[in-house]
Protein backbone atom coordinates (compact mmCIF):
# COMPACT_ATOMS: atom_id res chain seq x y z
CA UNK A 1 0.00 0.00 0.00
CA UNK A 2 1.37 3.42 -0.97
CA UNK A 3 1.35 6.15 1.61
CA UNK A 4 -1.87 8.05 2.02
CA UNK A 5 -2.19 11.46 3.66
CA UNK A 6 -5.60 11.83 5.27
CA UNK A 7 -7.61 15.10 5.26
CA UNK A 8 -6.33 15.65 8.81
CA UNK A 9 -2.72 15.44 7.62
CA UNK A 10 -2.11 11.97 9.11
CA UNK A 11 0.05 9.43 7.30
CA UNK A 12 -1.63 6.10 6.64
CA UNK A 13 0.04 2.96 5.29
CA UNK A 14 0.44 -0.74 5.95
CA UNK A 15 3.31 -2.23 7.89
CA UNK A 16 4.94 -5.60 8.46
CA UNK A 17 5.63 -5.23 12.16
CA UNK A 18 7.14 -8.65 12.91
CA UNK A 19 7.56 -12.14 11.54
CA UNK A 20 8.05 -15.73 12.54
CA UNK A 21 11.67 -16.73 12.87
CA UNK A 22 14.67 -17.22 15.13
CA UNK A 23 15.95 -14.05 16.79
CA UNK A 24 19.02 -13.55 18.93
CA UNK A 25 18.92 -12.08 22.41
CA UNK A 26 21.45 -11.84 25.18
CA UNK A 27 20.64 -14.35 27.89
CA UNK A 28 19.96 -11.68 30.51
CA UNK A 29 17.33 -10.15 28.23
CA UNK A 30 15.22 -13.29 28.56
CA UNK A 31 15.83 -13.82 32.26
CA UNK A 32 18.85 -16.14 32.22
CA UNK A 33 21.21 -15.77 35.16
CA UNK A 34 23.62 -18.65 34.51
CA UNK A 35 26.71 -18.72 32.29
CA UNK A 36 24.53 -17.84 29.28
CA UNK A 37 23.44 -14.49 30.76
CA UNK A 38 25.91 -12.47 28.65
CA UNK A 39 25.88 -14.71 25.60
CA UNK A 40 23.66 -14.53 22.55
CA UNK A 41 20.96 -17.19 22.53
CA UNK A 42 18.41 -18.10 19.86
CA UNK A 43 14.75 -17.50 20.64
CA UNK A 44 12.08 -18.99 18.38
CA UNK A 45 9.08 -16.74 17.75
CA UNK A 46 6.78 -18.70 15.45
CA UNK A 47 4.13 -17.28 13.16
CA UNK A 48 1.69 -19.76 14.74
CA UNK A 49 2.27 -18.13 18.12
CA UNK A 50 2.20 -14.59 16.68
CA UNK A 51 -1.08 -15.20 14.87
CA UNK A 52 -2.97 -16.53 17.89
CA UNK A 53 -6.20 -14.55 18.54
CA UNK A 54 -5.01 -13.23 21.92
CA UNK A 55 -1.74 -11.98 20.43
CA UNK A 56 -3.47 -10.24 17.51
CA UNK A 57 -5.96 -8.72 19.93
CA UNK A 58 -3.08 -7.31 22.00
CA UNK A 59 -1.72 -5.50 18.92
CA UNK A 60 -4.95 -3.65 18.09
CA UNK A 61 -4.61 0.09 18.81
CA UNK A 62 -1.10 -0.13 20.26
CA UNK A 63 1.05 3.04 19.98
CA UNK A 64 3.80 3.74 17.49
CA UNK A 65 6.93 5.40 18.93
CA UNK A 66 10.18 6.85 17.60
CA UNK A 67 12.70 4.29 18.95
CA UNK A 68 11.93 2.23 22.04
CA UNK A 69 11.24 4.18 25.27
CA UNK A 70 13.87 4.03 28.02
CA UNK A 71 11.68 1.85 30.21
CA UNK A 72 10.89 -0.41 27.22
CA UNK A 73 7.14 0.15 27.46
CA UNK A 74 4.41 2.77 27.06
CA UNK A 75 1.49 3.30 29.43
CA UNK A 76 -1.06 5.97 30.34
CA UNK A 77 1.48 7.97 32.36
CA UNK A 78 3.74 8.73 29.38
CA UNK A 79 1.64 7.91 26.32
CA UNK A 80 1.19 11.59 25.43
CA UNK A 81 4.93 12.24 25.20
CA UNK A 82 5.99 8.96 23.57
CA UNK A 83 3.38 8.23 20.92
CA UNK A 84 3.45 9.40 17.29
CA UNK A 85 0.70 7.12 15.98
CA UNK A 86 -0.94 3.72 16.32
CA UNK A 87 -1.53 0.38 14.57
CA UNK A 88 -4.81 -1.37 13.93
CA UNK A 89 -6.39 -4.28 12.08
CA UNK A 90 -3.53 -6.75 12.77
CA UNK A 91 -3.54 -9.93 10.68
CA UNK A 92 -1.28 -12.75 9.58
CA UNK A 93 0.03 -12.58 6.02
CA UNK A 94 2.25 -15.55 5.24
CA UNK A 95 5.10 -15.44 7.75
CA UNK A 96 4.40 -11.81 8.70
CA UNK A 97 2.08 -9.92 11.02
CA UNK A 98 0.71 -6.98 9.04
CA UNK A 99 -1.14 -3.92 10.38
CA UNK A 100 -2.59 -0.67 9.17
CA UNK A 101 -0.30 2.05 10.52
CA UNK A 102 -1.36 5.63 11.25
CA UNK A 103 1.27 8.31 12.00
CA UNK A 104 -0.39 11.39 13.52
CA UNK A 105 2.62 13.37 14.77
CA UNK A 106 3.72 16.08 12.30
CA UNK A 107 7.46 15.87 13.10
CA UNK A 108 7.43 12.08 12.76
CA UNK A 109 5.67 12.36 9.41
CA UNK A 110 8.30 14.87 8.26
CA UNK A 111 11.06 12.50 9.36
CA UNK A 112 9.57 9.60 7.42
CA UNK A 113 9.01 11.70 4.31
CA UNK A 114 12.54 13.09 4.19
CA UNK A 115 14.64 10.21 5.50
CA UNK A 116 14.94 6.56 4.57
CA UNK A 117 13.86 5.33 7.99
CA UNK A 118 11.22 2.61 7.77
CA UNK A 119 12.25 -0.34 9.93
CA UNK A 120 10.07 -1.42 12.82
CA UNK A 121 10.68 -3.18 16.11
CA UNK A 122 7.93 -4.52 18.34
CA UNK A 123 8.05 -3.81 22.06
CA UNK A 124 6.55 -6.74 23.95
CA UNK A 125 5.00 -7.04 27.36
CA UNK A 126 7.16 -9.12 29.77
CA UNK A 127 8.06 -12.18 27.73
CA UNK A 128 7.00 -15.73 28.48
CA UNK A 129 10.13 -17.56 27.34
CA UNK A 130 9.88 -21.33 27.64
CA UNK A 131 12.70 -23.82 27.13
CA UNK A 132 11.73 -26.98 25.27
CA UNK A 133 14.27 -29.64 24.33
CA UNK A 134 17.13 -27.19 24.72
CA UNK A 135 15.50 -24.51 22.58
CA UNK A 136 13.84 -21.26 23.69
CA UNK A 137 10.36 -20.28 22.50
CA UNK A 138 8.47 -17.02 22.95
CA UNK A 139 4.97 -18.02 24.11
CA UNK A 140 1.73 -16.21 24.99
CA UNK A 141 2.94 -13.11 23.18
CA UNK A 142 1.48 -9.71 24.10
CA UNK A 143 2.46 -6.45 22.36
CA UNK A 144 3.03 -3.10 24.12
CA UNK A 145 4.12 -0.80 21.27
CA UNK A 146 5.69 -0.66 17.80
CA UNK A 147 8.87 1.42 17.44
CA UNK A 148 10.27 3.09 14.34
CA UNK A 149 14.01 2.35 14.51
CA UNK A 150 17.19 2.77 12.50
CA UNK A 151 17.73 -0.99 12.43
CA UNK A 152 15.22 -3.55 13.68
CA UNK A 153 16.11 -6.88 15.23
CA UNK A 154 13.58 -8.72 13.04
CA UNK A 155 15.27 -7.48 9.85
CA UNK A 156 14.85 -4.77 7.24
CA UNK A 157 11.77 -6.47 5.78
CA UNK A 158 9.76 -5.59 8.89
CA UNK A 159 9.03 -1.99 7.99
CA UNK A 160 6.52 0.63 7.02
CA UNK A 161 5.46 0.16 3.41
CA UNK A 162 5.88 3.02 0.98
CA UNK A 163 6.24 3.67 -2.74
CA UNK A 164 9.80 5.02 -2.66
CA UNK A 165 12.55 3.12 -4.49
CA UNK A 166 15.21 1.56 -2.24
CA UNK A 167 18.24 2.07 -4.48
CA UNK A 168 20.99 4.59 -5.01
CA UNK A 169 21.12 7.87 -3.14
CA UNK A 170 17.90 7.26 -1.24
CA UNK A 171 19.59 4.61 0.90
CA UNK A 172 20.85 6.09 4.15
CA UNK A 173 23.69 4.65 6.29
CA UNK A 174 22.64 3.43 9.72
CA UNK A 175 24.67 6.21 11.38
CA UNK A 176 22.82 8.91 9.48
CA UNK A 177 19.48 7.22 10.20
CA UNK A 178 20.20 7.41 13.89
CA UNK A 179 21.18 11.07 13.57
CA UNK A 180 17.93 11.73 11.71
CA UNK A 181 15.96 10.06 14.50
CA UNK A 182 17.67 12.25 17.08
CA UNK A 183 16.98 15.31 14.97
CA UNK A 184 13.34 14.24 15.01
CA UNK A 185 13.53 14.06 18.79
CA UNK A 186 14.78 17.63 18.79
CA UNK A 187 11.84 18.87 16.74
CA UNK A 188 9.39 16.96 18.90
CA UNK A 189 10.95 18.60 21.93
CA UNK A 190 10.33 22.05 20.50
CA UNK A 191 6.79 21.09 19.50
CA UNK A 192 6.07 19.64 22.94
CA UNK A 193 6.59 23.01 24.63
CA UNK A 194 8.34 21.53 27.64
CA UNK A 195 6.11 18.49 28.05
CA UNK A 196 9.00 16.01 27.70
CA UNK A 197 10.74 15.00 30.90
CA UNK A 198 14.29 15.88 31.91
CA UNK A 199 15.25 12.21 31.58
CA UNK A 200 14.15 12.20 27.94
CA UNK A 201 16.06 15.39 27.17
CA UNK A 202 19.18 14.00 28.83
CA UNK A 203 18.89 10.88 26.68
CA UNK A 204 18.77 13.03 23.54
CA UNK A 205 21.84 14.97 24.71
CA UNK A 206 23.74 11.72 25.33
CA UNK A 207 22.93 10.38 21.87
CA UNK A 208 23.93 13.61 20.16
CA UNK A 209 27.16 13.76 22.18
CA UNK A 210 28.11 10.26 20.97
CA UNK A 211 27.55 11.38 17.39
CA UNK A 212 29.61 14.51 18.00
CA UNK A 213 32.54 12.47 19.34
CA UNK A 214 32.58 10.43 16.12
CA UNK A 215 33.06 13.47 13.86
CA UNK A 216 35.18 15.71 16.07
CA UNK A 217 38.78 16.07 14.86
CA UNK A 218 37.99 15.25 11.26
CA UNK A 219 39.19 17.89 8.82
CA UNK A 220 36.77 17.40 5.91
CA UNK A 221 34.12 20.07 5.45
CA UNK A 222 31.19 17.64 5.79
CA UNK A 223 32.38 16.43 9.22
CA UNK A 224 32.99 20.00 10.39
CA UNK A 225 29.50 21.05 9.30
CA UNK A 226 27.96 18.03 11.00
CA UNK A 227 29.92 18.75 14.20
CA UNK A 228 28.67 22.34 14.20
CA UNK A 229 25.07 21.20 13.72
CA UNK A 230 25.36 18.58 16.46
CA UNK A 231 26.87 21.09 18.89
CA UNK A 232 24.08 23.53 18.11
CA UNK A 233 21.45 20.90 18.85
CA UNK A 234 23.19 19.92 22.10
CA UNK A 235 23.32 23.56 23.20
CA UNK A 236 19.61 24.00 22.43
CA UNK A 237 18.72 20.90 24.43
CA UNK A 238 20.86 21.99 27.38
CA UNK A 239 19.15 25.39 27.33
CA UNK A 240 15.78 23.64 27.34
CA UNK A 241 16.88 21.46 30.23
CA UNK A 242 18.13 24.48 32.18
CA UNK A 243 14.80 26.21 31.61
CA UNK A 244 12.98 23.16 33.00
CA UNK A 245 15.22 23.20 36.08
CA UNK A 246 14.51 26.91 36.61
CA UNK A 247 10.76 26.26 36.40
CA UNK A 248 10.82 23.63 39.13
CA UNK A 249 9.45 25.07 42.38
CA UNK A 250 11.81 25.01 45.34
CA UNK A 251 10.65 24.97 48.91
CA UNK A 252 11.45 28.29 50.60
CA UNK A 253 12.00 28.92 54.28
CA UNK A 254 8.38 30.01 54.75
CA UNK A 255 7.18 26.74 53.26
CA UNK A 256 9.54 24.75 55.47
CA UNK A 257 8.38 26.64 58.57
CA UNK A 258 4.76 26.01 57.65
CA UNK A 259 5.39 22.30 57.25
CA UNK A 260 7.29 22.15 60.55
CA UNK A 261 4.42 23.95 62.28
CA UNK A 262 1.86 21.60 60.77
CA UNK A 263 3.87 18.52 61.72
CA UNK A 264 4.41 19.86 65.25
CA UNK A 265 0.68 20.45 65.68
CA UNK A 266 -0.03 16.96 64.37
CA UNK A 267 2.48 15.49 66.80
CA UNK A 268 0.95 17.34 69.74
CA UNK A 269 -2.48 16.07 68.78
CA UNK A 270 -1.16 12.51 68.69
CA UNK A 271 0.41 12.99 72.13
CA UNK A 272 -2.82 14.38 73.50
CA UNK A 273 -4.84 11.45 72.20
CA UNK A 274 -2.24 9.04 73.58
CA UNK A 275 -2.42 10.65 77.03
CA UNK A 276 -6.23 10.52 76.96
CA UNK A 277 -6.19 6.82 76.09
CA UNK A 278 -3.59 6.17 78.78
CA UNK A 279 -5.64 8.01 81.40
CA UNK A 280 -8.75 6.10 80.45
CA UNK A 281 -6.93 2.77 80.71
CA UNK A 282 -5.56 3.73 84.12
CA UNK A 283 -9.05 4.78 85.20
CA UNK A 284 -10.53 1.44 84.15
CA UNK A 285 -7.74 -0.46 85.86
CA UNK A 286 -8.24 1.62 89.02
CA UNK A 287 -11.96 0.84 89.07
CA UNK A 288 -11.23 -2.86 88.65
CA UNK A 289 -8.59 -2.73 91.42
CA UNK A 290 -10.95 -0.87 93.80
CA UNK A 291 -13.70 -3.47 93.47
CA UNK A 292 -11.29 -6.31 94.06
CA UNK A 293 -9.56 -4.71 97.08
CA UNK A 294 -12.86 -3.52 98.58
CA UNK A 295 -14.28 -7.04 98.54
CA UNK A 296 -11.09 -8.41 100.08
CA UNK A 297 -10.95 -5.70 102.80
CA UNK A 298 -14.60 -6.14 103.78
CA UNK A 299 -14.07 -9.86 104.13
CA UNK A 300 -10.85 -9.58 106.16
CA UNK A 301 -11.45 -6.36 108.06
CA UNK A 302 -15.23 -5.96 108.38
CA UNK A 303 -15.01 -3.36 111.14
CA UNK A 304 -13.02 -0.85 109.05
CA UNK A 305 -15.14 1.96 107.59
CA UNK A 306 -14.34 2.36 103.92
CA UNK A 307 -17.33 4.36 102.63
CA UNK A 308 -15.17 7.32 101.52
CA UNK A 309 -12.66 5.22 99.56
CA UNK A 310 -12.57 6.15 95.86
CA UNK A 311 -9.82 3.81 94.70
CA UNK A 312 -7.97 0.66 95.60
CA UNK A 313 -5.24 2.82 97.13
CA UNK A 314 -7.80 4.57 99.38
CA UNK A 315 -9.13 1.18 100.54
CA UNK A 316 -5.65 -0.07 101.43
CA UNK A 317 -4.72 3.19 103.22
CA UNK A 318 -7.99 3.07 105.17
CA UNK A 319 -7.18 -0.42 106.45
CA UNK A 320 -3.54 0.46 107.25
CA UNK A 321 -4.49 3.63 109.12
CA UNK A 322 -7.24 1.80 111.05
CA UNK A 323 -4.71 -0.76 112.22
CA UNK A 324 -2.21 1.94 113.24
CA UNK A 325 0.40 0.94 110.64
CA UNK A 326 0.60 4.51 109.25
CA UNK A 327 -1.04 7.87 109.80
CA UNK A 328 -2.89 9.39 106.85
CA UNK A 329 -0.05 11.88 106.37
CA UNK A 330 2.56 9.13 106.33
CA UNK A 331 0.55 7.00 103.94
CA UNK A 332 0.03 9.91 101.51
CA UNK A 333 3.79 10.11 100.96
CA UNK A 334 4.20 6.46 100.01
CA UNK A 335 4.08 5.06 96.48
CA UNK A 336 1.36 2.70 95.29
CA UNK A 337 3.86 -0.15 95.38
CA UNK A 338 4.75 0.60 99.01
CA UNK A 339 1.07 0.80 100.01
CA UNK A 340 0.36 -2.52 98.27
CA UNK A 341 3.32 -4.17 100.04
CA UNK A 342 2.23 -2.86 103.47
CA UNK A 343 -1.35 -4.03 102.90
CA UNK A 344 -0.15 -7.46 101.78
CA UNK A 345 2.01 -7.69 104.90
CA UNK A 346 -0.94 -6.78 107.12
CA UNK A 347 -3.12 -9.38 105.40
CA UNK A 348 -0.45 -12.04 105.91
CA UNK A 349 0.03 -11.11 109.59
CA UNK A 350 -3.71 -11.01 110.20
CA UNK A 351 -4.19 -14.43 108.62
CA UNK A 352 -1.42 -15.92 110.80
CA UNK A 353 -2.87 -14.39 113.99
CA UNK A 354 -6.30 -15.73 113.17
CA UNK A 355 -4.88 -19.23 112.76
CA UNK A 356 -3.02 -19.00 116.10
CA UNK A 357 -6.12 -17.71 117.93
CA UNK A 358 -8.23 -20.41 116.36
CA UNK A 359 -5.72 -23.03 117.48
CA UNK A 360 -5.64 -21.66 121.04
CA UNK A 361 -9.40 -21.60 121.21
CA UNK A 362 -9.58 -25.18 120.01
CA UNK A 363 -7.02 -26.28 122.64
CA UNK A 364 -9.05 -24.66 125.48
CA UNK A 365 -12.32 -26.33 124.60
CA UNK A 366 -13.79 -28.67 127.23
CA UNK A 367 -13.32 -32.30 126.27
CA UNK A 368 -16.57 -34.06 125.51
CA UNK A 369 -17.85 -36.29 128.32
CA UNK A 370 -17.21 -40.01 127.92
CA UNK A 371 -19.98 -42.53 128.39
CA UNK A 372 -19.86 -45.07 131.19
CA UNK A 373 -19.09 -47.78 128.70
CA UNK A 374 -16.04 -45.83 127.36
CA UNK A 375 -14.81 -45.07 130.86
CA UNK A 376 -14.84 -48.78 131.61
CA UNK A 377 -12.90 -49.53 128.43
CA UNK A 378 -15.80 -50.36 126.23
CA UNK A 379 -16.55 -48.81 122.93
Amino acid sequence: MAWEITPQGYLKTTAKITKGGVLQYYGHEIGLTDSRANKLVDVNRTIEELSKPDTLKSIEGMPITITHPDKKSVDATDWKNKTVGHVQNPRADGNYIVCDAYIQDASAIELLKNKDIRELSVGYEPADIQEENGKFYHKNIKVNHVAIVAEGRAGSDCRLNDSKPKIGANLMPKKNKLLALIDSFRKRLNDAEGELSKEEINKMIDELTKQLEEVQGKEDEESKAKADELQKQIDELKAKLEALNDEEPTAGEDDKDARITALTAELEQVKKERDEYKARVEELEAEKDKDSVMNDAKARFPKVKLNDAKSGRDVRIGVLVDHGIYTKDQASKLTDAEIRAAYAGLVATSTKKNKVVSSLLNDSKEAPAKSASKRLGGK
